[in-house]
């Protein structure tokens, strides 16, 4: 296979925006994935063909926070619940709803009266003093993405060791962790903020072995006051900041727009005849047997629902592939596993697809309505978006490469399905919190971020 340097550069975007190298990158995703280890020119030719198409996951040691289609738990009147009130401007269910921002993640704590820091899971429960952390990213590829890691902290170091000892118990002395995104205007991502500021999400607690059990998005605030309380919210670069409360204001077309995602949202639950009261994930079950049935009708019921736990729920360890050709035949087994390997993946696209484009439709409106973002000045970097994205997309649309091409229509098709070039905001989109679980709705960014990686790294 001919890999060719555009699929390289988009693992580097990735590593890039996260701050890490490509090896680091590639280890600490395959760690998350709990995949076999690859080296970093096996895990370019296992992923060239799958990696291009998935979703945005989130950086560092965040985890991934999921859009209300991934929760599959959650039943379709939540998901009408979740759509009235989006509309209404009224996503404050638990919390009040804040901002989404597109910088760069990273973790900070307070242990034995020094400031801590981290990138990664594993760096939770060995955590990084800060000539370490700053000899991390000495000599990064990218003198900004250093340059923007190890000013952040140095003003931390500074910041969080004159707080109180009764602030300081939030971390638990260094058990927990402050969640918070770095922006700094001389290195963006997609959206330009022009202001250099350290956003504070909020607190993950720990068992002190790295692993997650439990949040604290209250403690984000009320630290943020406490460094103003003493005047170590503003660095020599970086201004703290808590969580950026959105103001969303009611839908101008809500009848015609509730209506209208209530009804596809009723469609979906109409097709295997299921209630309000149902979980999503029996749609997803219904479906998965549904695909299971007509490619593979003459199949034993109990070889169907193996591939059911394979496909729909990720169990690869009930159903052996290896001994299947002496168990249901040769030829039989060799569709599977043809099936298996090339089309799966597409299967998984085409089944979530429909509620992926309610949700993102539905996001994209939201954000029309919603005001009060980072960005220092959202009506310019706004038009700025609208520019760069029509003057580039036209751009490789005349002279690019035919898979270029492909893609950036890929792209804009589903630009033009959540509500085109118009509906981008500057913003990655809007967090909130239902049910006890953090989600987002991030509307056009998916789209605007592979089109931005696309522009920036092809070729």
């Amino acid at each position: 296979m001919e890999l060719n340097n555009n699929f390289v550069d988009f693992i580097q975007h990735h590593a890039d925006t996260q701050g890490m190298t490509r090896e680091e990158y590639v280890a600490h995703y395959m760690s998350e994935n709990k995949s076999k280890v690859l080296s970093f020119d096996e895990y370019i030719v296992e992923k060239y063909n799958t990696l291009k198409e998935e979703l945005i996951l989130e950086g560092g040691a965040a985890g991934h926070m999921s859009h209300p289609f991934d929760e599959k738990d959650l039943t379709f009147a939540d998901f009408k619940k979740i759509v009235t009130s989006g509309l209404q401007g009224e996503l404050n269910f638990e919390e009040e709803p804040t901002e989404k921002t597109d910088g760069q993640n990273v973790f900070a704590t307070v242990q034995d009266g020094e400031v801590k820091f981290s990138r990664n899971k594993g760096g939770l429960k060995d955590p990084m003093d800060l000539k370490s952390f700053k000899d991390k990213f000495e000599g990064h590829a990218s003198k900004l993405v250093q340059d923007t890691f190890q000013f952040a902290a140095e003003d931390l170091a500074k910041a969080l060791i004159k707080l109180s000892p009764k602030d300081l118990e939030v971390f638990d002395n260094g058990k927990n962790w402050m969640n918070m995104e770095l922006i700094y205007s001389k290195n963006p991502n997609v959206i330009y903020y022009d202001r250099d500021v350290i956003q504070f999400h909020g607190i993950k607690k720990t068992d002190g072995e790295g692993n997650f059990i439990g949040d604290d998005n209250k403690s984000a605030a009320a630290i943020v006051k406490a460094l103003e309380g003493v005047k170590a919210n503003i660095g020599k670069i970086f201004t703290v900041i808590p969580p950026q409360i959105i103001k969303i204001g009611k839908d101008l077309n809500f009848d015609k727009n509730q209506s209208k995602f209530i009804k596809q949202i009723e469609t979906l639950r109409d097709r295997y005849n299921l209630t309000d009261a149902d979980e999503v994930s029996r749609y997803h079950e219904m479906w998965w047997r549904e695909t299971i049935d007509t490619n593979f009708p003459d199949l034993q019921q109990d070889y169907k629902e193996g591939l059911l736990l394979r496909w729909a729920y990720g169990d690869k360890k009930s159903l052996n592939m290896r001994s299947l050709a002496k168990e249901i035949g040769k030829d039989e087994a060799a569709s599977v596993k043809k099936f298996d390997k090339e089309d799966v993946k597409k299967k998984y696209k085409e089944n979530i697809r429909p509620f992926e484009d309610l949700f993102l439709e539905l996001g994209s409106i939201i954000l029309k309505n919603a005001s009060n973002f980072v960005a220092a000045n959202p009506d310019k970097e706004m038009q700025r978006l609208h520019n760069q994205i029509r003057t580039e997309a036209d751009k490789i649309k005349k002279g690019g490469e035919v898979d270029q091409v492909n893609r950036v229509m890929k792209e804009l098709d589903r630009l033009d399905r959540i509500g085109g070039v118009e509906s981008i905001i500057p913003t990655e989109g809007i967090v909130f919190v239902y049910k006890g679980k953090t989600m987002k709705l991030t509307g056009t960014f998916a789209a605007i971020n592979q089109l931005m990686g696309i522009i920036k790294y092809g070729r």
